[in-house]
């Protein structure tokens, strides 16, 4: 067999690209302009680099996983005696021998994730309704997928407990708020009223936090791993989490609500005003002058909570779990790392047991989609979209520590010990 030498002439380029062409990609060697190491099964440059434990090209590493994940069982016609030669095309020869190839070379099955590495045809279904959440459709089964679902089962359920408990939380917060749920399921299980009846202008932000900040202390220790993290790690990551669990709250609250552009509500039913014109009666007649001037002050913050927040979630509609998902991934943050006293806040341990479960969720949050009937080809798409959420959150989140430092300084609303504690206390990734 032979390899790649730097004097060999270009393969020609072939206008007609049939299956085995499109998989294996441009049909490239290595020449006095190209630099960097070569496939170790057809020798070739382009696009190579370390898959499936080898140094591989592509189209090899999409053709061994494709055998893997069909179940191929490719057989010689040539008693396996085909020469691999790059000059005569290896990747179009026989598919038998290039695979046994794979597996000289030390490609393994066993480095194919099999939440990741799903293949086959998918079946595109033509809907109506443009929300990929609502009626999605569904794709045809696999025996891949069925392979990859069975493998995840164990993280979907994870993540079901987590959004299991999320929701008994947010329900019993509600009830303490005096907020009723009605019989009918909800999406956030808020069940607000749908009006503006009983809403008042907040008037300090800090008691509207507080259930918030009490229930937060049972969210976070009954998330899989944290109770096995160390006592610091646990405490920064709480007292991080804290603002980002409030904003998405609050913003799921607001989303609820009846919309207005100018109105950012609070799950006490209290709410802040970024604007003062075209307001419902039921909050202009709360507008005091020295409520007004308070508003004003707040008025950017409350401007940003809806643009990055409340309207997303709108638009979005994201079900429990997604929801679930992104406050997980939220508090279960790795890269907070900061040093304190000439040692770091998270052990080796600590960020192996926050990795292990961000993939087990994120593995989770791709099978439920693929259980509820979701286009594959939508599931990325999906994904991506929940997870943008974080991006306003993060923002928002960081100013909310900003305002309340504003507001303690100059008097404008008073925290509890408990709530101060939680949202000023040391080892704060700011």
């Amino acid at each position: 067999m032979t390899f790649c030498d730097p004097m060999d002439p270009p393969i020609p380029e072939y206008t007609h690209l049939d299956h085995e062409q499109e998989e294996a990609g441009p049909s490239t060697t290595k020449t006095e302009e190209d630099d960097g190491p070569c496939c170790l099964v057809c020798g070739r440059v382009a696009n190579t680099g370390h898959h499936y434990g080898v140094t591989a090209c592509l189209g090899c590493k999409t053709f061994f996983r494709r055998v893997v994940l069909q179940k191929n069982s490719p057989k010689c016609k040539y008693k396996n005696q085909c020469r691999l030669e790059k000059s005569v095309n290896a990747k179009r020869l026989c598919r038998s021998c290039r695979y046994k190839k794979c597996l000289e070379v030390g490609m393994t099955e066993d480095a194919l994730h099999p939440c990741r590495d799903v293949i086959g045809r998918r079946v595109r279904h033509h809907s109506v309704d443009s929300s990929p959440i609502s009626t999605p459709p569904s794709i045809s089964p696999q025996l891949s997928i069925s392979k990859m679902i069975s493998l995840c089962d164990g993280d979907h359920e994870l993540l079901q407990t987590i959004t299991e408990m999320d929701t008994d939380i947010r329900t019993r917060t509600a009830r303490k708020l005096g907020v009723t749920d009605s019989e009918e399921e909800q999406i956030h299980f808020y069940s607000p009223t749908p009006d503006y009846t009983n809403v008042s202008v907040n008037h300090g932000i800090g008691p509207s936090l507080k259930v918030d900040i009490i229930y937060l202390k049972e969210w976070v220790n009954r998330i899989p791993g944290y109770p096995d993290l160390s006592a610091r790690y646990q405490e920064h990551l709480m007292r991080r989490f804290c603002l980002r669990y409030t904003v998405i709250e609050h913003g799921l609250y607001t989303a609820q609500m009846p919309y207005h552009k100018n109105v950012w509500f609070l799950s006490d039913r209290t709410c802040l005003v970024s604007e003062f014109e075209n307001l419902p009666e039921e909050i202009r007649r709360h507008l005091t002058p020295k409520v007004i001037r308070e508003q004003k002050l707040l008025a950017p913050f409350t401007e940003m909570l809806i643009h990055d927040v409340a309207d997303p979630l709108r638009k979005l509609k994201p079900d429990s779990i997604e929801i679930a998902t992104v406050k997980t991934l939220m508090l279960l943050k790795p890269t907070c790392l900061k040093e304190v006293e000439g040692e770091y806040l998270a052990t080796e341990s600590d960020l192996k047991t926050v990795n292990e479960v961000r993939n087990r969720v994120i593995a989770g949050l791709y099978t439920h989609y693929i259980k509820s009937g979701m286009d594959q080809e939508q599931v990325p798409i999906r994904i991506s979209e929940v997870l943008h959420l974080t991006g306003g959150v993060e923002v928002c989140a960081a100013r909310a520590l900003e305002e309340m430092h504003l507001l303690r300084v100059f008097n404008l609303s008073s925290f509890d010990q408990n709530s101060a504690e939680v949202i000023f206390g040391l080892y704060r990734d700011y």
